[in-house]
């Protein structure tokens, strides 16, 4: 039989590197302009927006954290960061669907795109999804 090209860990790991990559990227293409999450801060104004962008990052660097501390490296503690970073996902899941209202820069930004938001999605929002589907893959697979 073959070798495991890649094990959990290191599938979780680049997972949660993903995650960070893809708020690096633009996210949404909004009249002619491609924000990446970091434009969807708004510290002024603290609102839903902020605060989902604010668990996803901090879920991911976790993430990462958690993989590389071998201490720390416990199948729960790697979980915890996953529902994190998945709990910001769902906020902006809600803001995107206007189930949730923001009155800050990100929220207006989210009810431009608005409920058609895949036909506005970027590249950002891709390599988030996949980043979250290859640690979710790399948690249940991983040791």
């Amino acid at each position: 039989m073959g070798k495991k090209l890649l094990n959990g860990s290191l599938l979780y790991f680049i997972g949660m590197a993903l995650v960070i990559v893809g708020l690096l990227l633009p996210i949404v293409k909004v009249m002619g302009q491609t924000p990446n999450a970091f434009k969807f801060l708004d510290m002024k104004n603290f609102g839903t927006t902020t605060v989902a962008i604010l668990l996803i990052l901090i879920g991911a660097a976790l993430g990462i954290l958690f993989s590389l501390i071998n201490k720390l490296s416990a199948k729960s503690n790697k979980l915890i960061a996953l529902a994190i970073t998945l709990a910001g996902g769902v906020i902006l899941l809600l803001l995107f669907t206007g189930i949730l209202s923001d009155s800050s820069l990100g929220g207006k930004i989210m009810r431009a795109a608005g409920k058609s938001f895949i036909k506005h999605a970027y590249i950002g929002f891709y390599v988030i999804l996949v980043g979250w589907l290859a640690a979710i893959y790399g948690w249940l697979t991983g040791n």
